[in-house]
This record gives C-alpha cells, structure tokens and sequence, in this order.
C-alpha cells in the first residue's frame, strides 16, 4: 500500500475543509427539501384548503337560497376578452321576483352576458333577503386548493434554495477569512524564500 492510500485511509482527504463537509451535507439536505418536501408541503395545504373551501361552501349553500327572476332590462352582450371565459361573465342588471312576505321585488342582481328584458335567471339570497353572489361550486374550491398548493410548494422550495444560497455566502466569507490569515502567516516567509 503506498504512503498515499495511507495517508488518506488515516486522516481522510487533507485538502478538504470541515466547511466542504458541511456545504456538501446542506446542499444535499437542502436539495431535498426543494425535491421532496416542498411538493409533499404544497399537496398537505392543497388538501387542508379544499377542506377549508368545500365547508365554506357548505355553509354558503345553508346560509343562501335561491329565487327564479325576471330582467326587467337587458343584460350588456358578452364583450370577449384575452381569457375567452364566457361561462362566469355577469352584469348588475335590474331583475325582478315576487316574494311570499314582502310581494313584488326589483332588485340589481348579476346576470350572464347576453340575456334580454323578460328572460328568467336565478338571483341568490342571503338570509336577510339580500341579493348576493352564488354560493362556491367545484370550480371554485379547486381554485383555491391548486392555489395553495402551488403557494406552499413554490415557497417551501424558494426558501431552501435561498438557505442554501445565504449558507453558501456564509461559508465562502469564512473561508476567505481563513485564507487571509493563513496568508499572513505563510506569506512573509513564503516571500523570504523566493526573493
């Protein structure tokens, strides 16, 4: 066995430093928190805001009911834009509906783009009577939950490569910091040798 294969079967690598050891052990653990963790983290919140969302809408369906209406004015046409999202496009337009209690009702309500004075639309109600929005569909929840999913994930990731980033600056300021004083050291009796 040669003096080498010794030498670094005895003391290990002697030109690496313990903050080599360190930066490599980082950036693995690191690595895998950007890999593994960040998309497992993003899938939890994902899941936890469906939750989150399907009860609210839940408690929307409770809390609200609906009414059949008729416009008493025409809705503007849909005017298409960039997105191309027909379906959820509504204008306030002035609807009209009879209720047990309190007789004829005129309201603004939103209606879809393209109906015409006299067509009939569904109006939401909270429980005071007042028109409001229609309670969250599936669309909706998923939105929410994708949403936060990909929030957590991508930050999850972002704040592991910004560790690694920050540990990396730390460690090459220390590592110059100690090359400088070993300069100081070795240097003057370096320069007396070769002068």
């Amino acid at each position: 066995m040669t003096t080498c294969k010794k030498f670094r079967q005895a003391k290990g690598n002697p030109l690496r430093r313990r903050s080599d050891a360190v930066e490599g052990w980082a950036a693995l653990l690191l690595g895998l928190l950007a890999l593994l963790v960040a998309p497992a983290a993003g899938a939890a919140a994902g899941w936890a805001a469906h939750d989150d969302a399907a009860g609210h809408a839940r408690a929307q369906v409770a809390q609200r009911q609906q009414v059949r209406a008729k416009l008493v004015e025409d809705a503007p046409d849909y005017v298409p834009s960039q997105s191309g999202v027909q379906d959820s496009v509504t204008y306030p337009v002035k609807v009209r509906w009879t209720d047990d209690g309190r007789g004829t009702i005129v309201a603004t309500a939103p209606v879809p783009a393209g109906l015409e004075r006299g067509d009939r639309t569904t109006v939401w109600l909270d429980r005071s009577g007042r028109v409001t929005t229609e309670p969250w569909g599936s669309e909706a929840i998923w939105a929410r939950a994708l949403t936060a999913a990909f929030l957590v994930a991508f930050t999850t990731a972002t704040l592991a490569l910004l560790a690694r980033f920050l540990l990396r600056r730390v460690l090459d300021h220390r590592r110059l910091a100690a090359w400088e004083y070993d300069w100081r050291r070795v240097g003057p009796e370096w320069s007396r040798r070769h002068a």
